[in-house]
């Protein structure tokens, strides 16, 4: 803990979450870099959701050696369930998620907590590296660098934030990690979150949060998280099916949290329809075949949930009447009247596009 009058202060400048679930091959690595942070005014809370393999008592043998190191056990309830968990007993000022299959670099820490203090920012912000077995990609921020006042963040990061430039690039990636947020915005935002979210959970938090920032700084290029990809995930698992209802209580989610900035919903609208065009076309373009278009209902009833929500009405009458992507105005076609000459233009489409990769 940090030093104040001489005297240590009880509550630690962050707090460390991490969810973790049935990750006992990769929650050694994950630990290891957070206990050798060069930044020592942290406490780490390791929250076993239930796990079924050995993470519980990996978690346990860390907190009999370490006293920074406090073990929540608690029953499966998935991610969103885990962070609430979470945040709920961090005693710290500021809030890291770093999810238990995940690692972070030894300088993370004290470059985004020495940062907060001197600008006294409410989010500090930084990059990615995408770790996929041995391959390494970097993904930044689709923002500039720098620090952002109220002001600012109205000018130049609210009307970009969640879809910037043309159809589709985050202006700001949606995970809550490579991030510290001051407990005091991000609290109230992480409650609300529905635990039946189960796609999109980091956005459900993020950009409410943001949008109850007074300063944000952004790091570009300070590639401190490492994300590992994995096949077992519980995102790979839902994009194997449909998950039409699960992107709709996404959107629900966010329309309700937008809606309580009003001053900002002209400028965040349009974003969250483009959001929801953009998973709805990552979810229907691996169907496109011709069993599923032409023969089989499933991909038909998706099109009758989407076209008569509420949700998807908004989705249609705003997406099909600005810049998309080629394919998703044939999709939003066929979701709006299911013609047969729509679901041809459609396949002869999707074909096309496979025959240019």
């Amino acid at each position: 803990m940090e030093e104040m009058n001489g005297r240590k202060r009880d509550v630690p400048f962050l707090s460390v979450v991490v969810p973790a679930y049935n990750v006992e091959n990769y929650i050694k690595q994950c630990v290891d870099s957070i206990l050798e942070q060069s930044f020592t005014d942290f406490e780490l809370l390791l929250v076993d959701d239930g796990s079924k393999d050995n993470t519980g008592s990996i978690c346990d043998s860390y907190a009999a050696k370490d006293d920074r190191v406090r073990v929540l056990h608690k029953e499966n309830g998935g991610l969103v369930s885990a962070r609430k968990a979470g945040i709920t007993a961090a005693k710290g000022d500021y809030i890291a998620y770093v999810d238990g299959d995940d690692w972070i670099a030894p300088e993370m820490f004290e470059t985004l907590c020495s940062v907060a203090k001197k600008e006294s920012a409410d989010i500090v912000i930084s990059d990615f590296v995408i770790a996929q077995g041995e391959n390494r990609s970097f993904l930044s921020q689709n923002m500039d660098s720098g620090c952002y006042d109220r002001a600012m963040l109205c000018e130049q990061v609210y009307p970009y934030m969640l879809c910037k430039n043309e159809y589709f690039d985050f202006g700001f990636q949606p995970s809550l990690c490579s991030k510290i947020f001051r407990k005091s915005i991000l609290l109230e935002n992480q409650l609300a979150v529905k635990e039946k979210i189960k796609l999109g959970e980091d956005a459900a938090c993020f950009y409410p949060t943001i949008l109850e920032a007074e300063r944000i700084v952004y790091l570009k290029e300070k590639y401190f998280y490492y994300y590992r990809m994995r096949e077992t995930s519980i995102s790979h698992a839902i994009i194997r099916s449909f998950y039409t209802d699960e992107i709709l209580t996404l959107i629900e989610h966010l329309q309700e949290r937008f809606g309580r900035h009003k001053e900002l919903w002209p400028a965040l609208k349009g974003q969250l329809w483009l959001y929801a065009c953009y998973m709805f076309d990552n979810m229907i373009t691996p169907c496109l075949g011709i069993k599923s278009l032409f023969l089989t209902k499933n991909l038909r009833k998706e099109f009758s949930v989407i076209r008569n929500t509420r949700v998807g009405k908004e989705v249609l009458a705003y997406c099909k009447n600005v810049r998309t992507s080629s394919r998703a105005k044939r999709i939003l076609g066929v979701i709006e009247k299911e013609s047969f000459v729509g679901k041809v233009n459609l396949y002869l489409f999707f074909r096309y596009e496979k025959m240019k990769r």
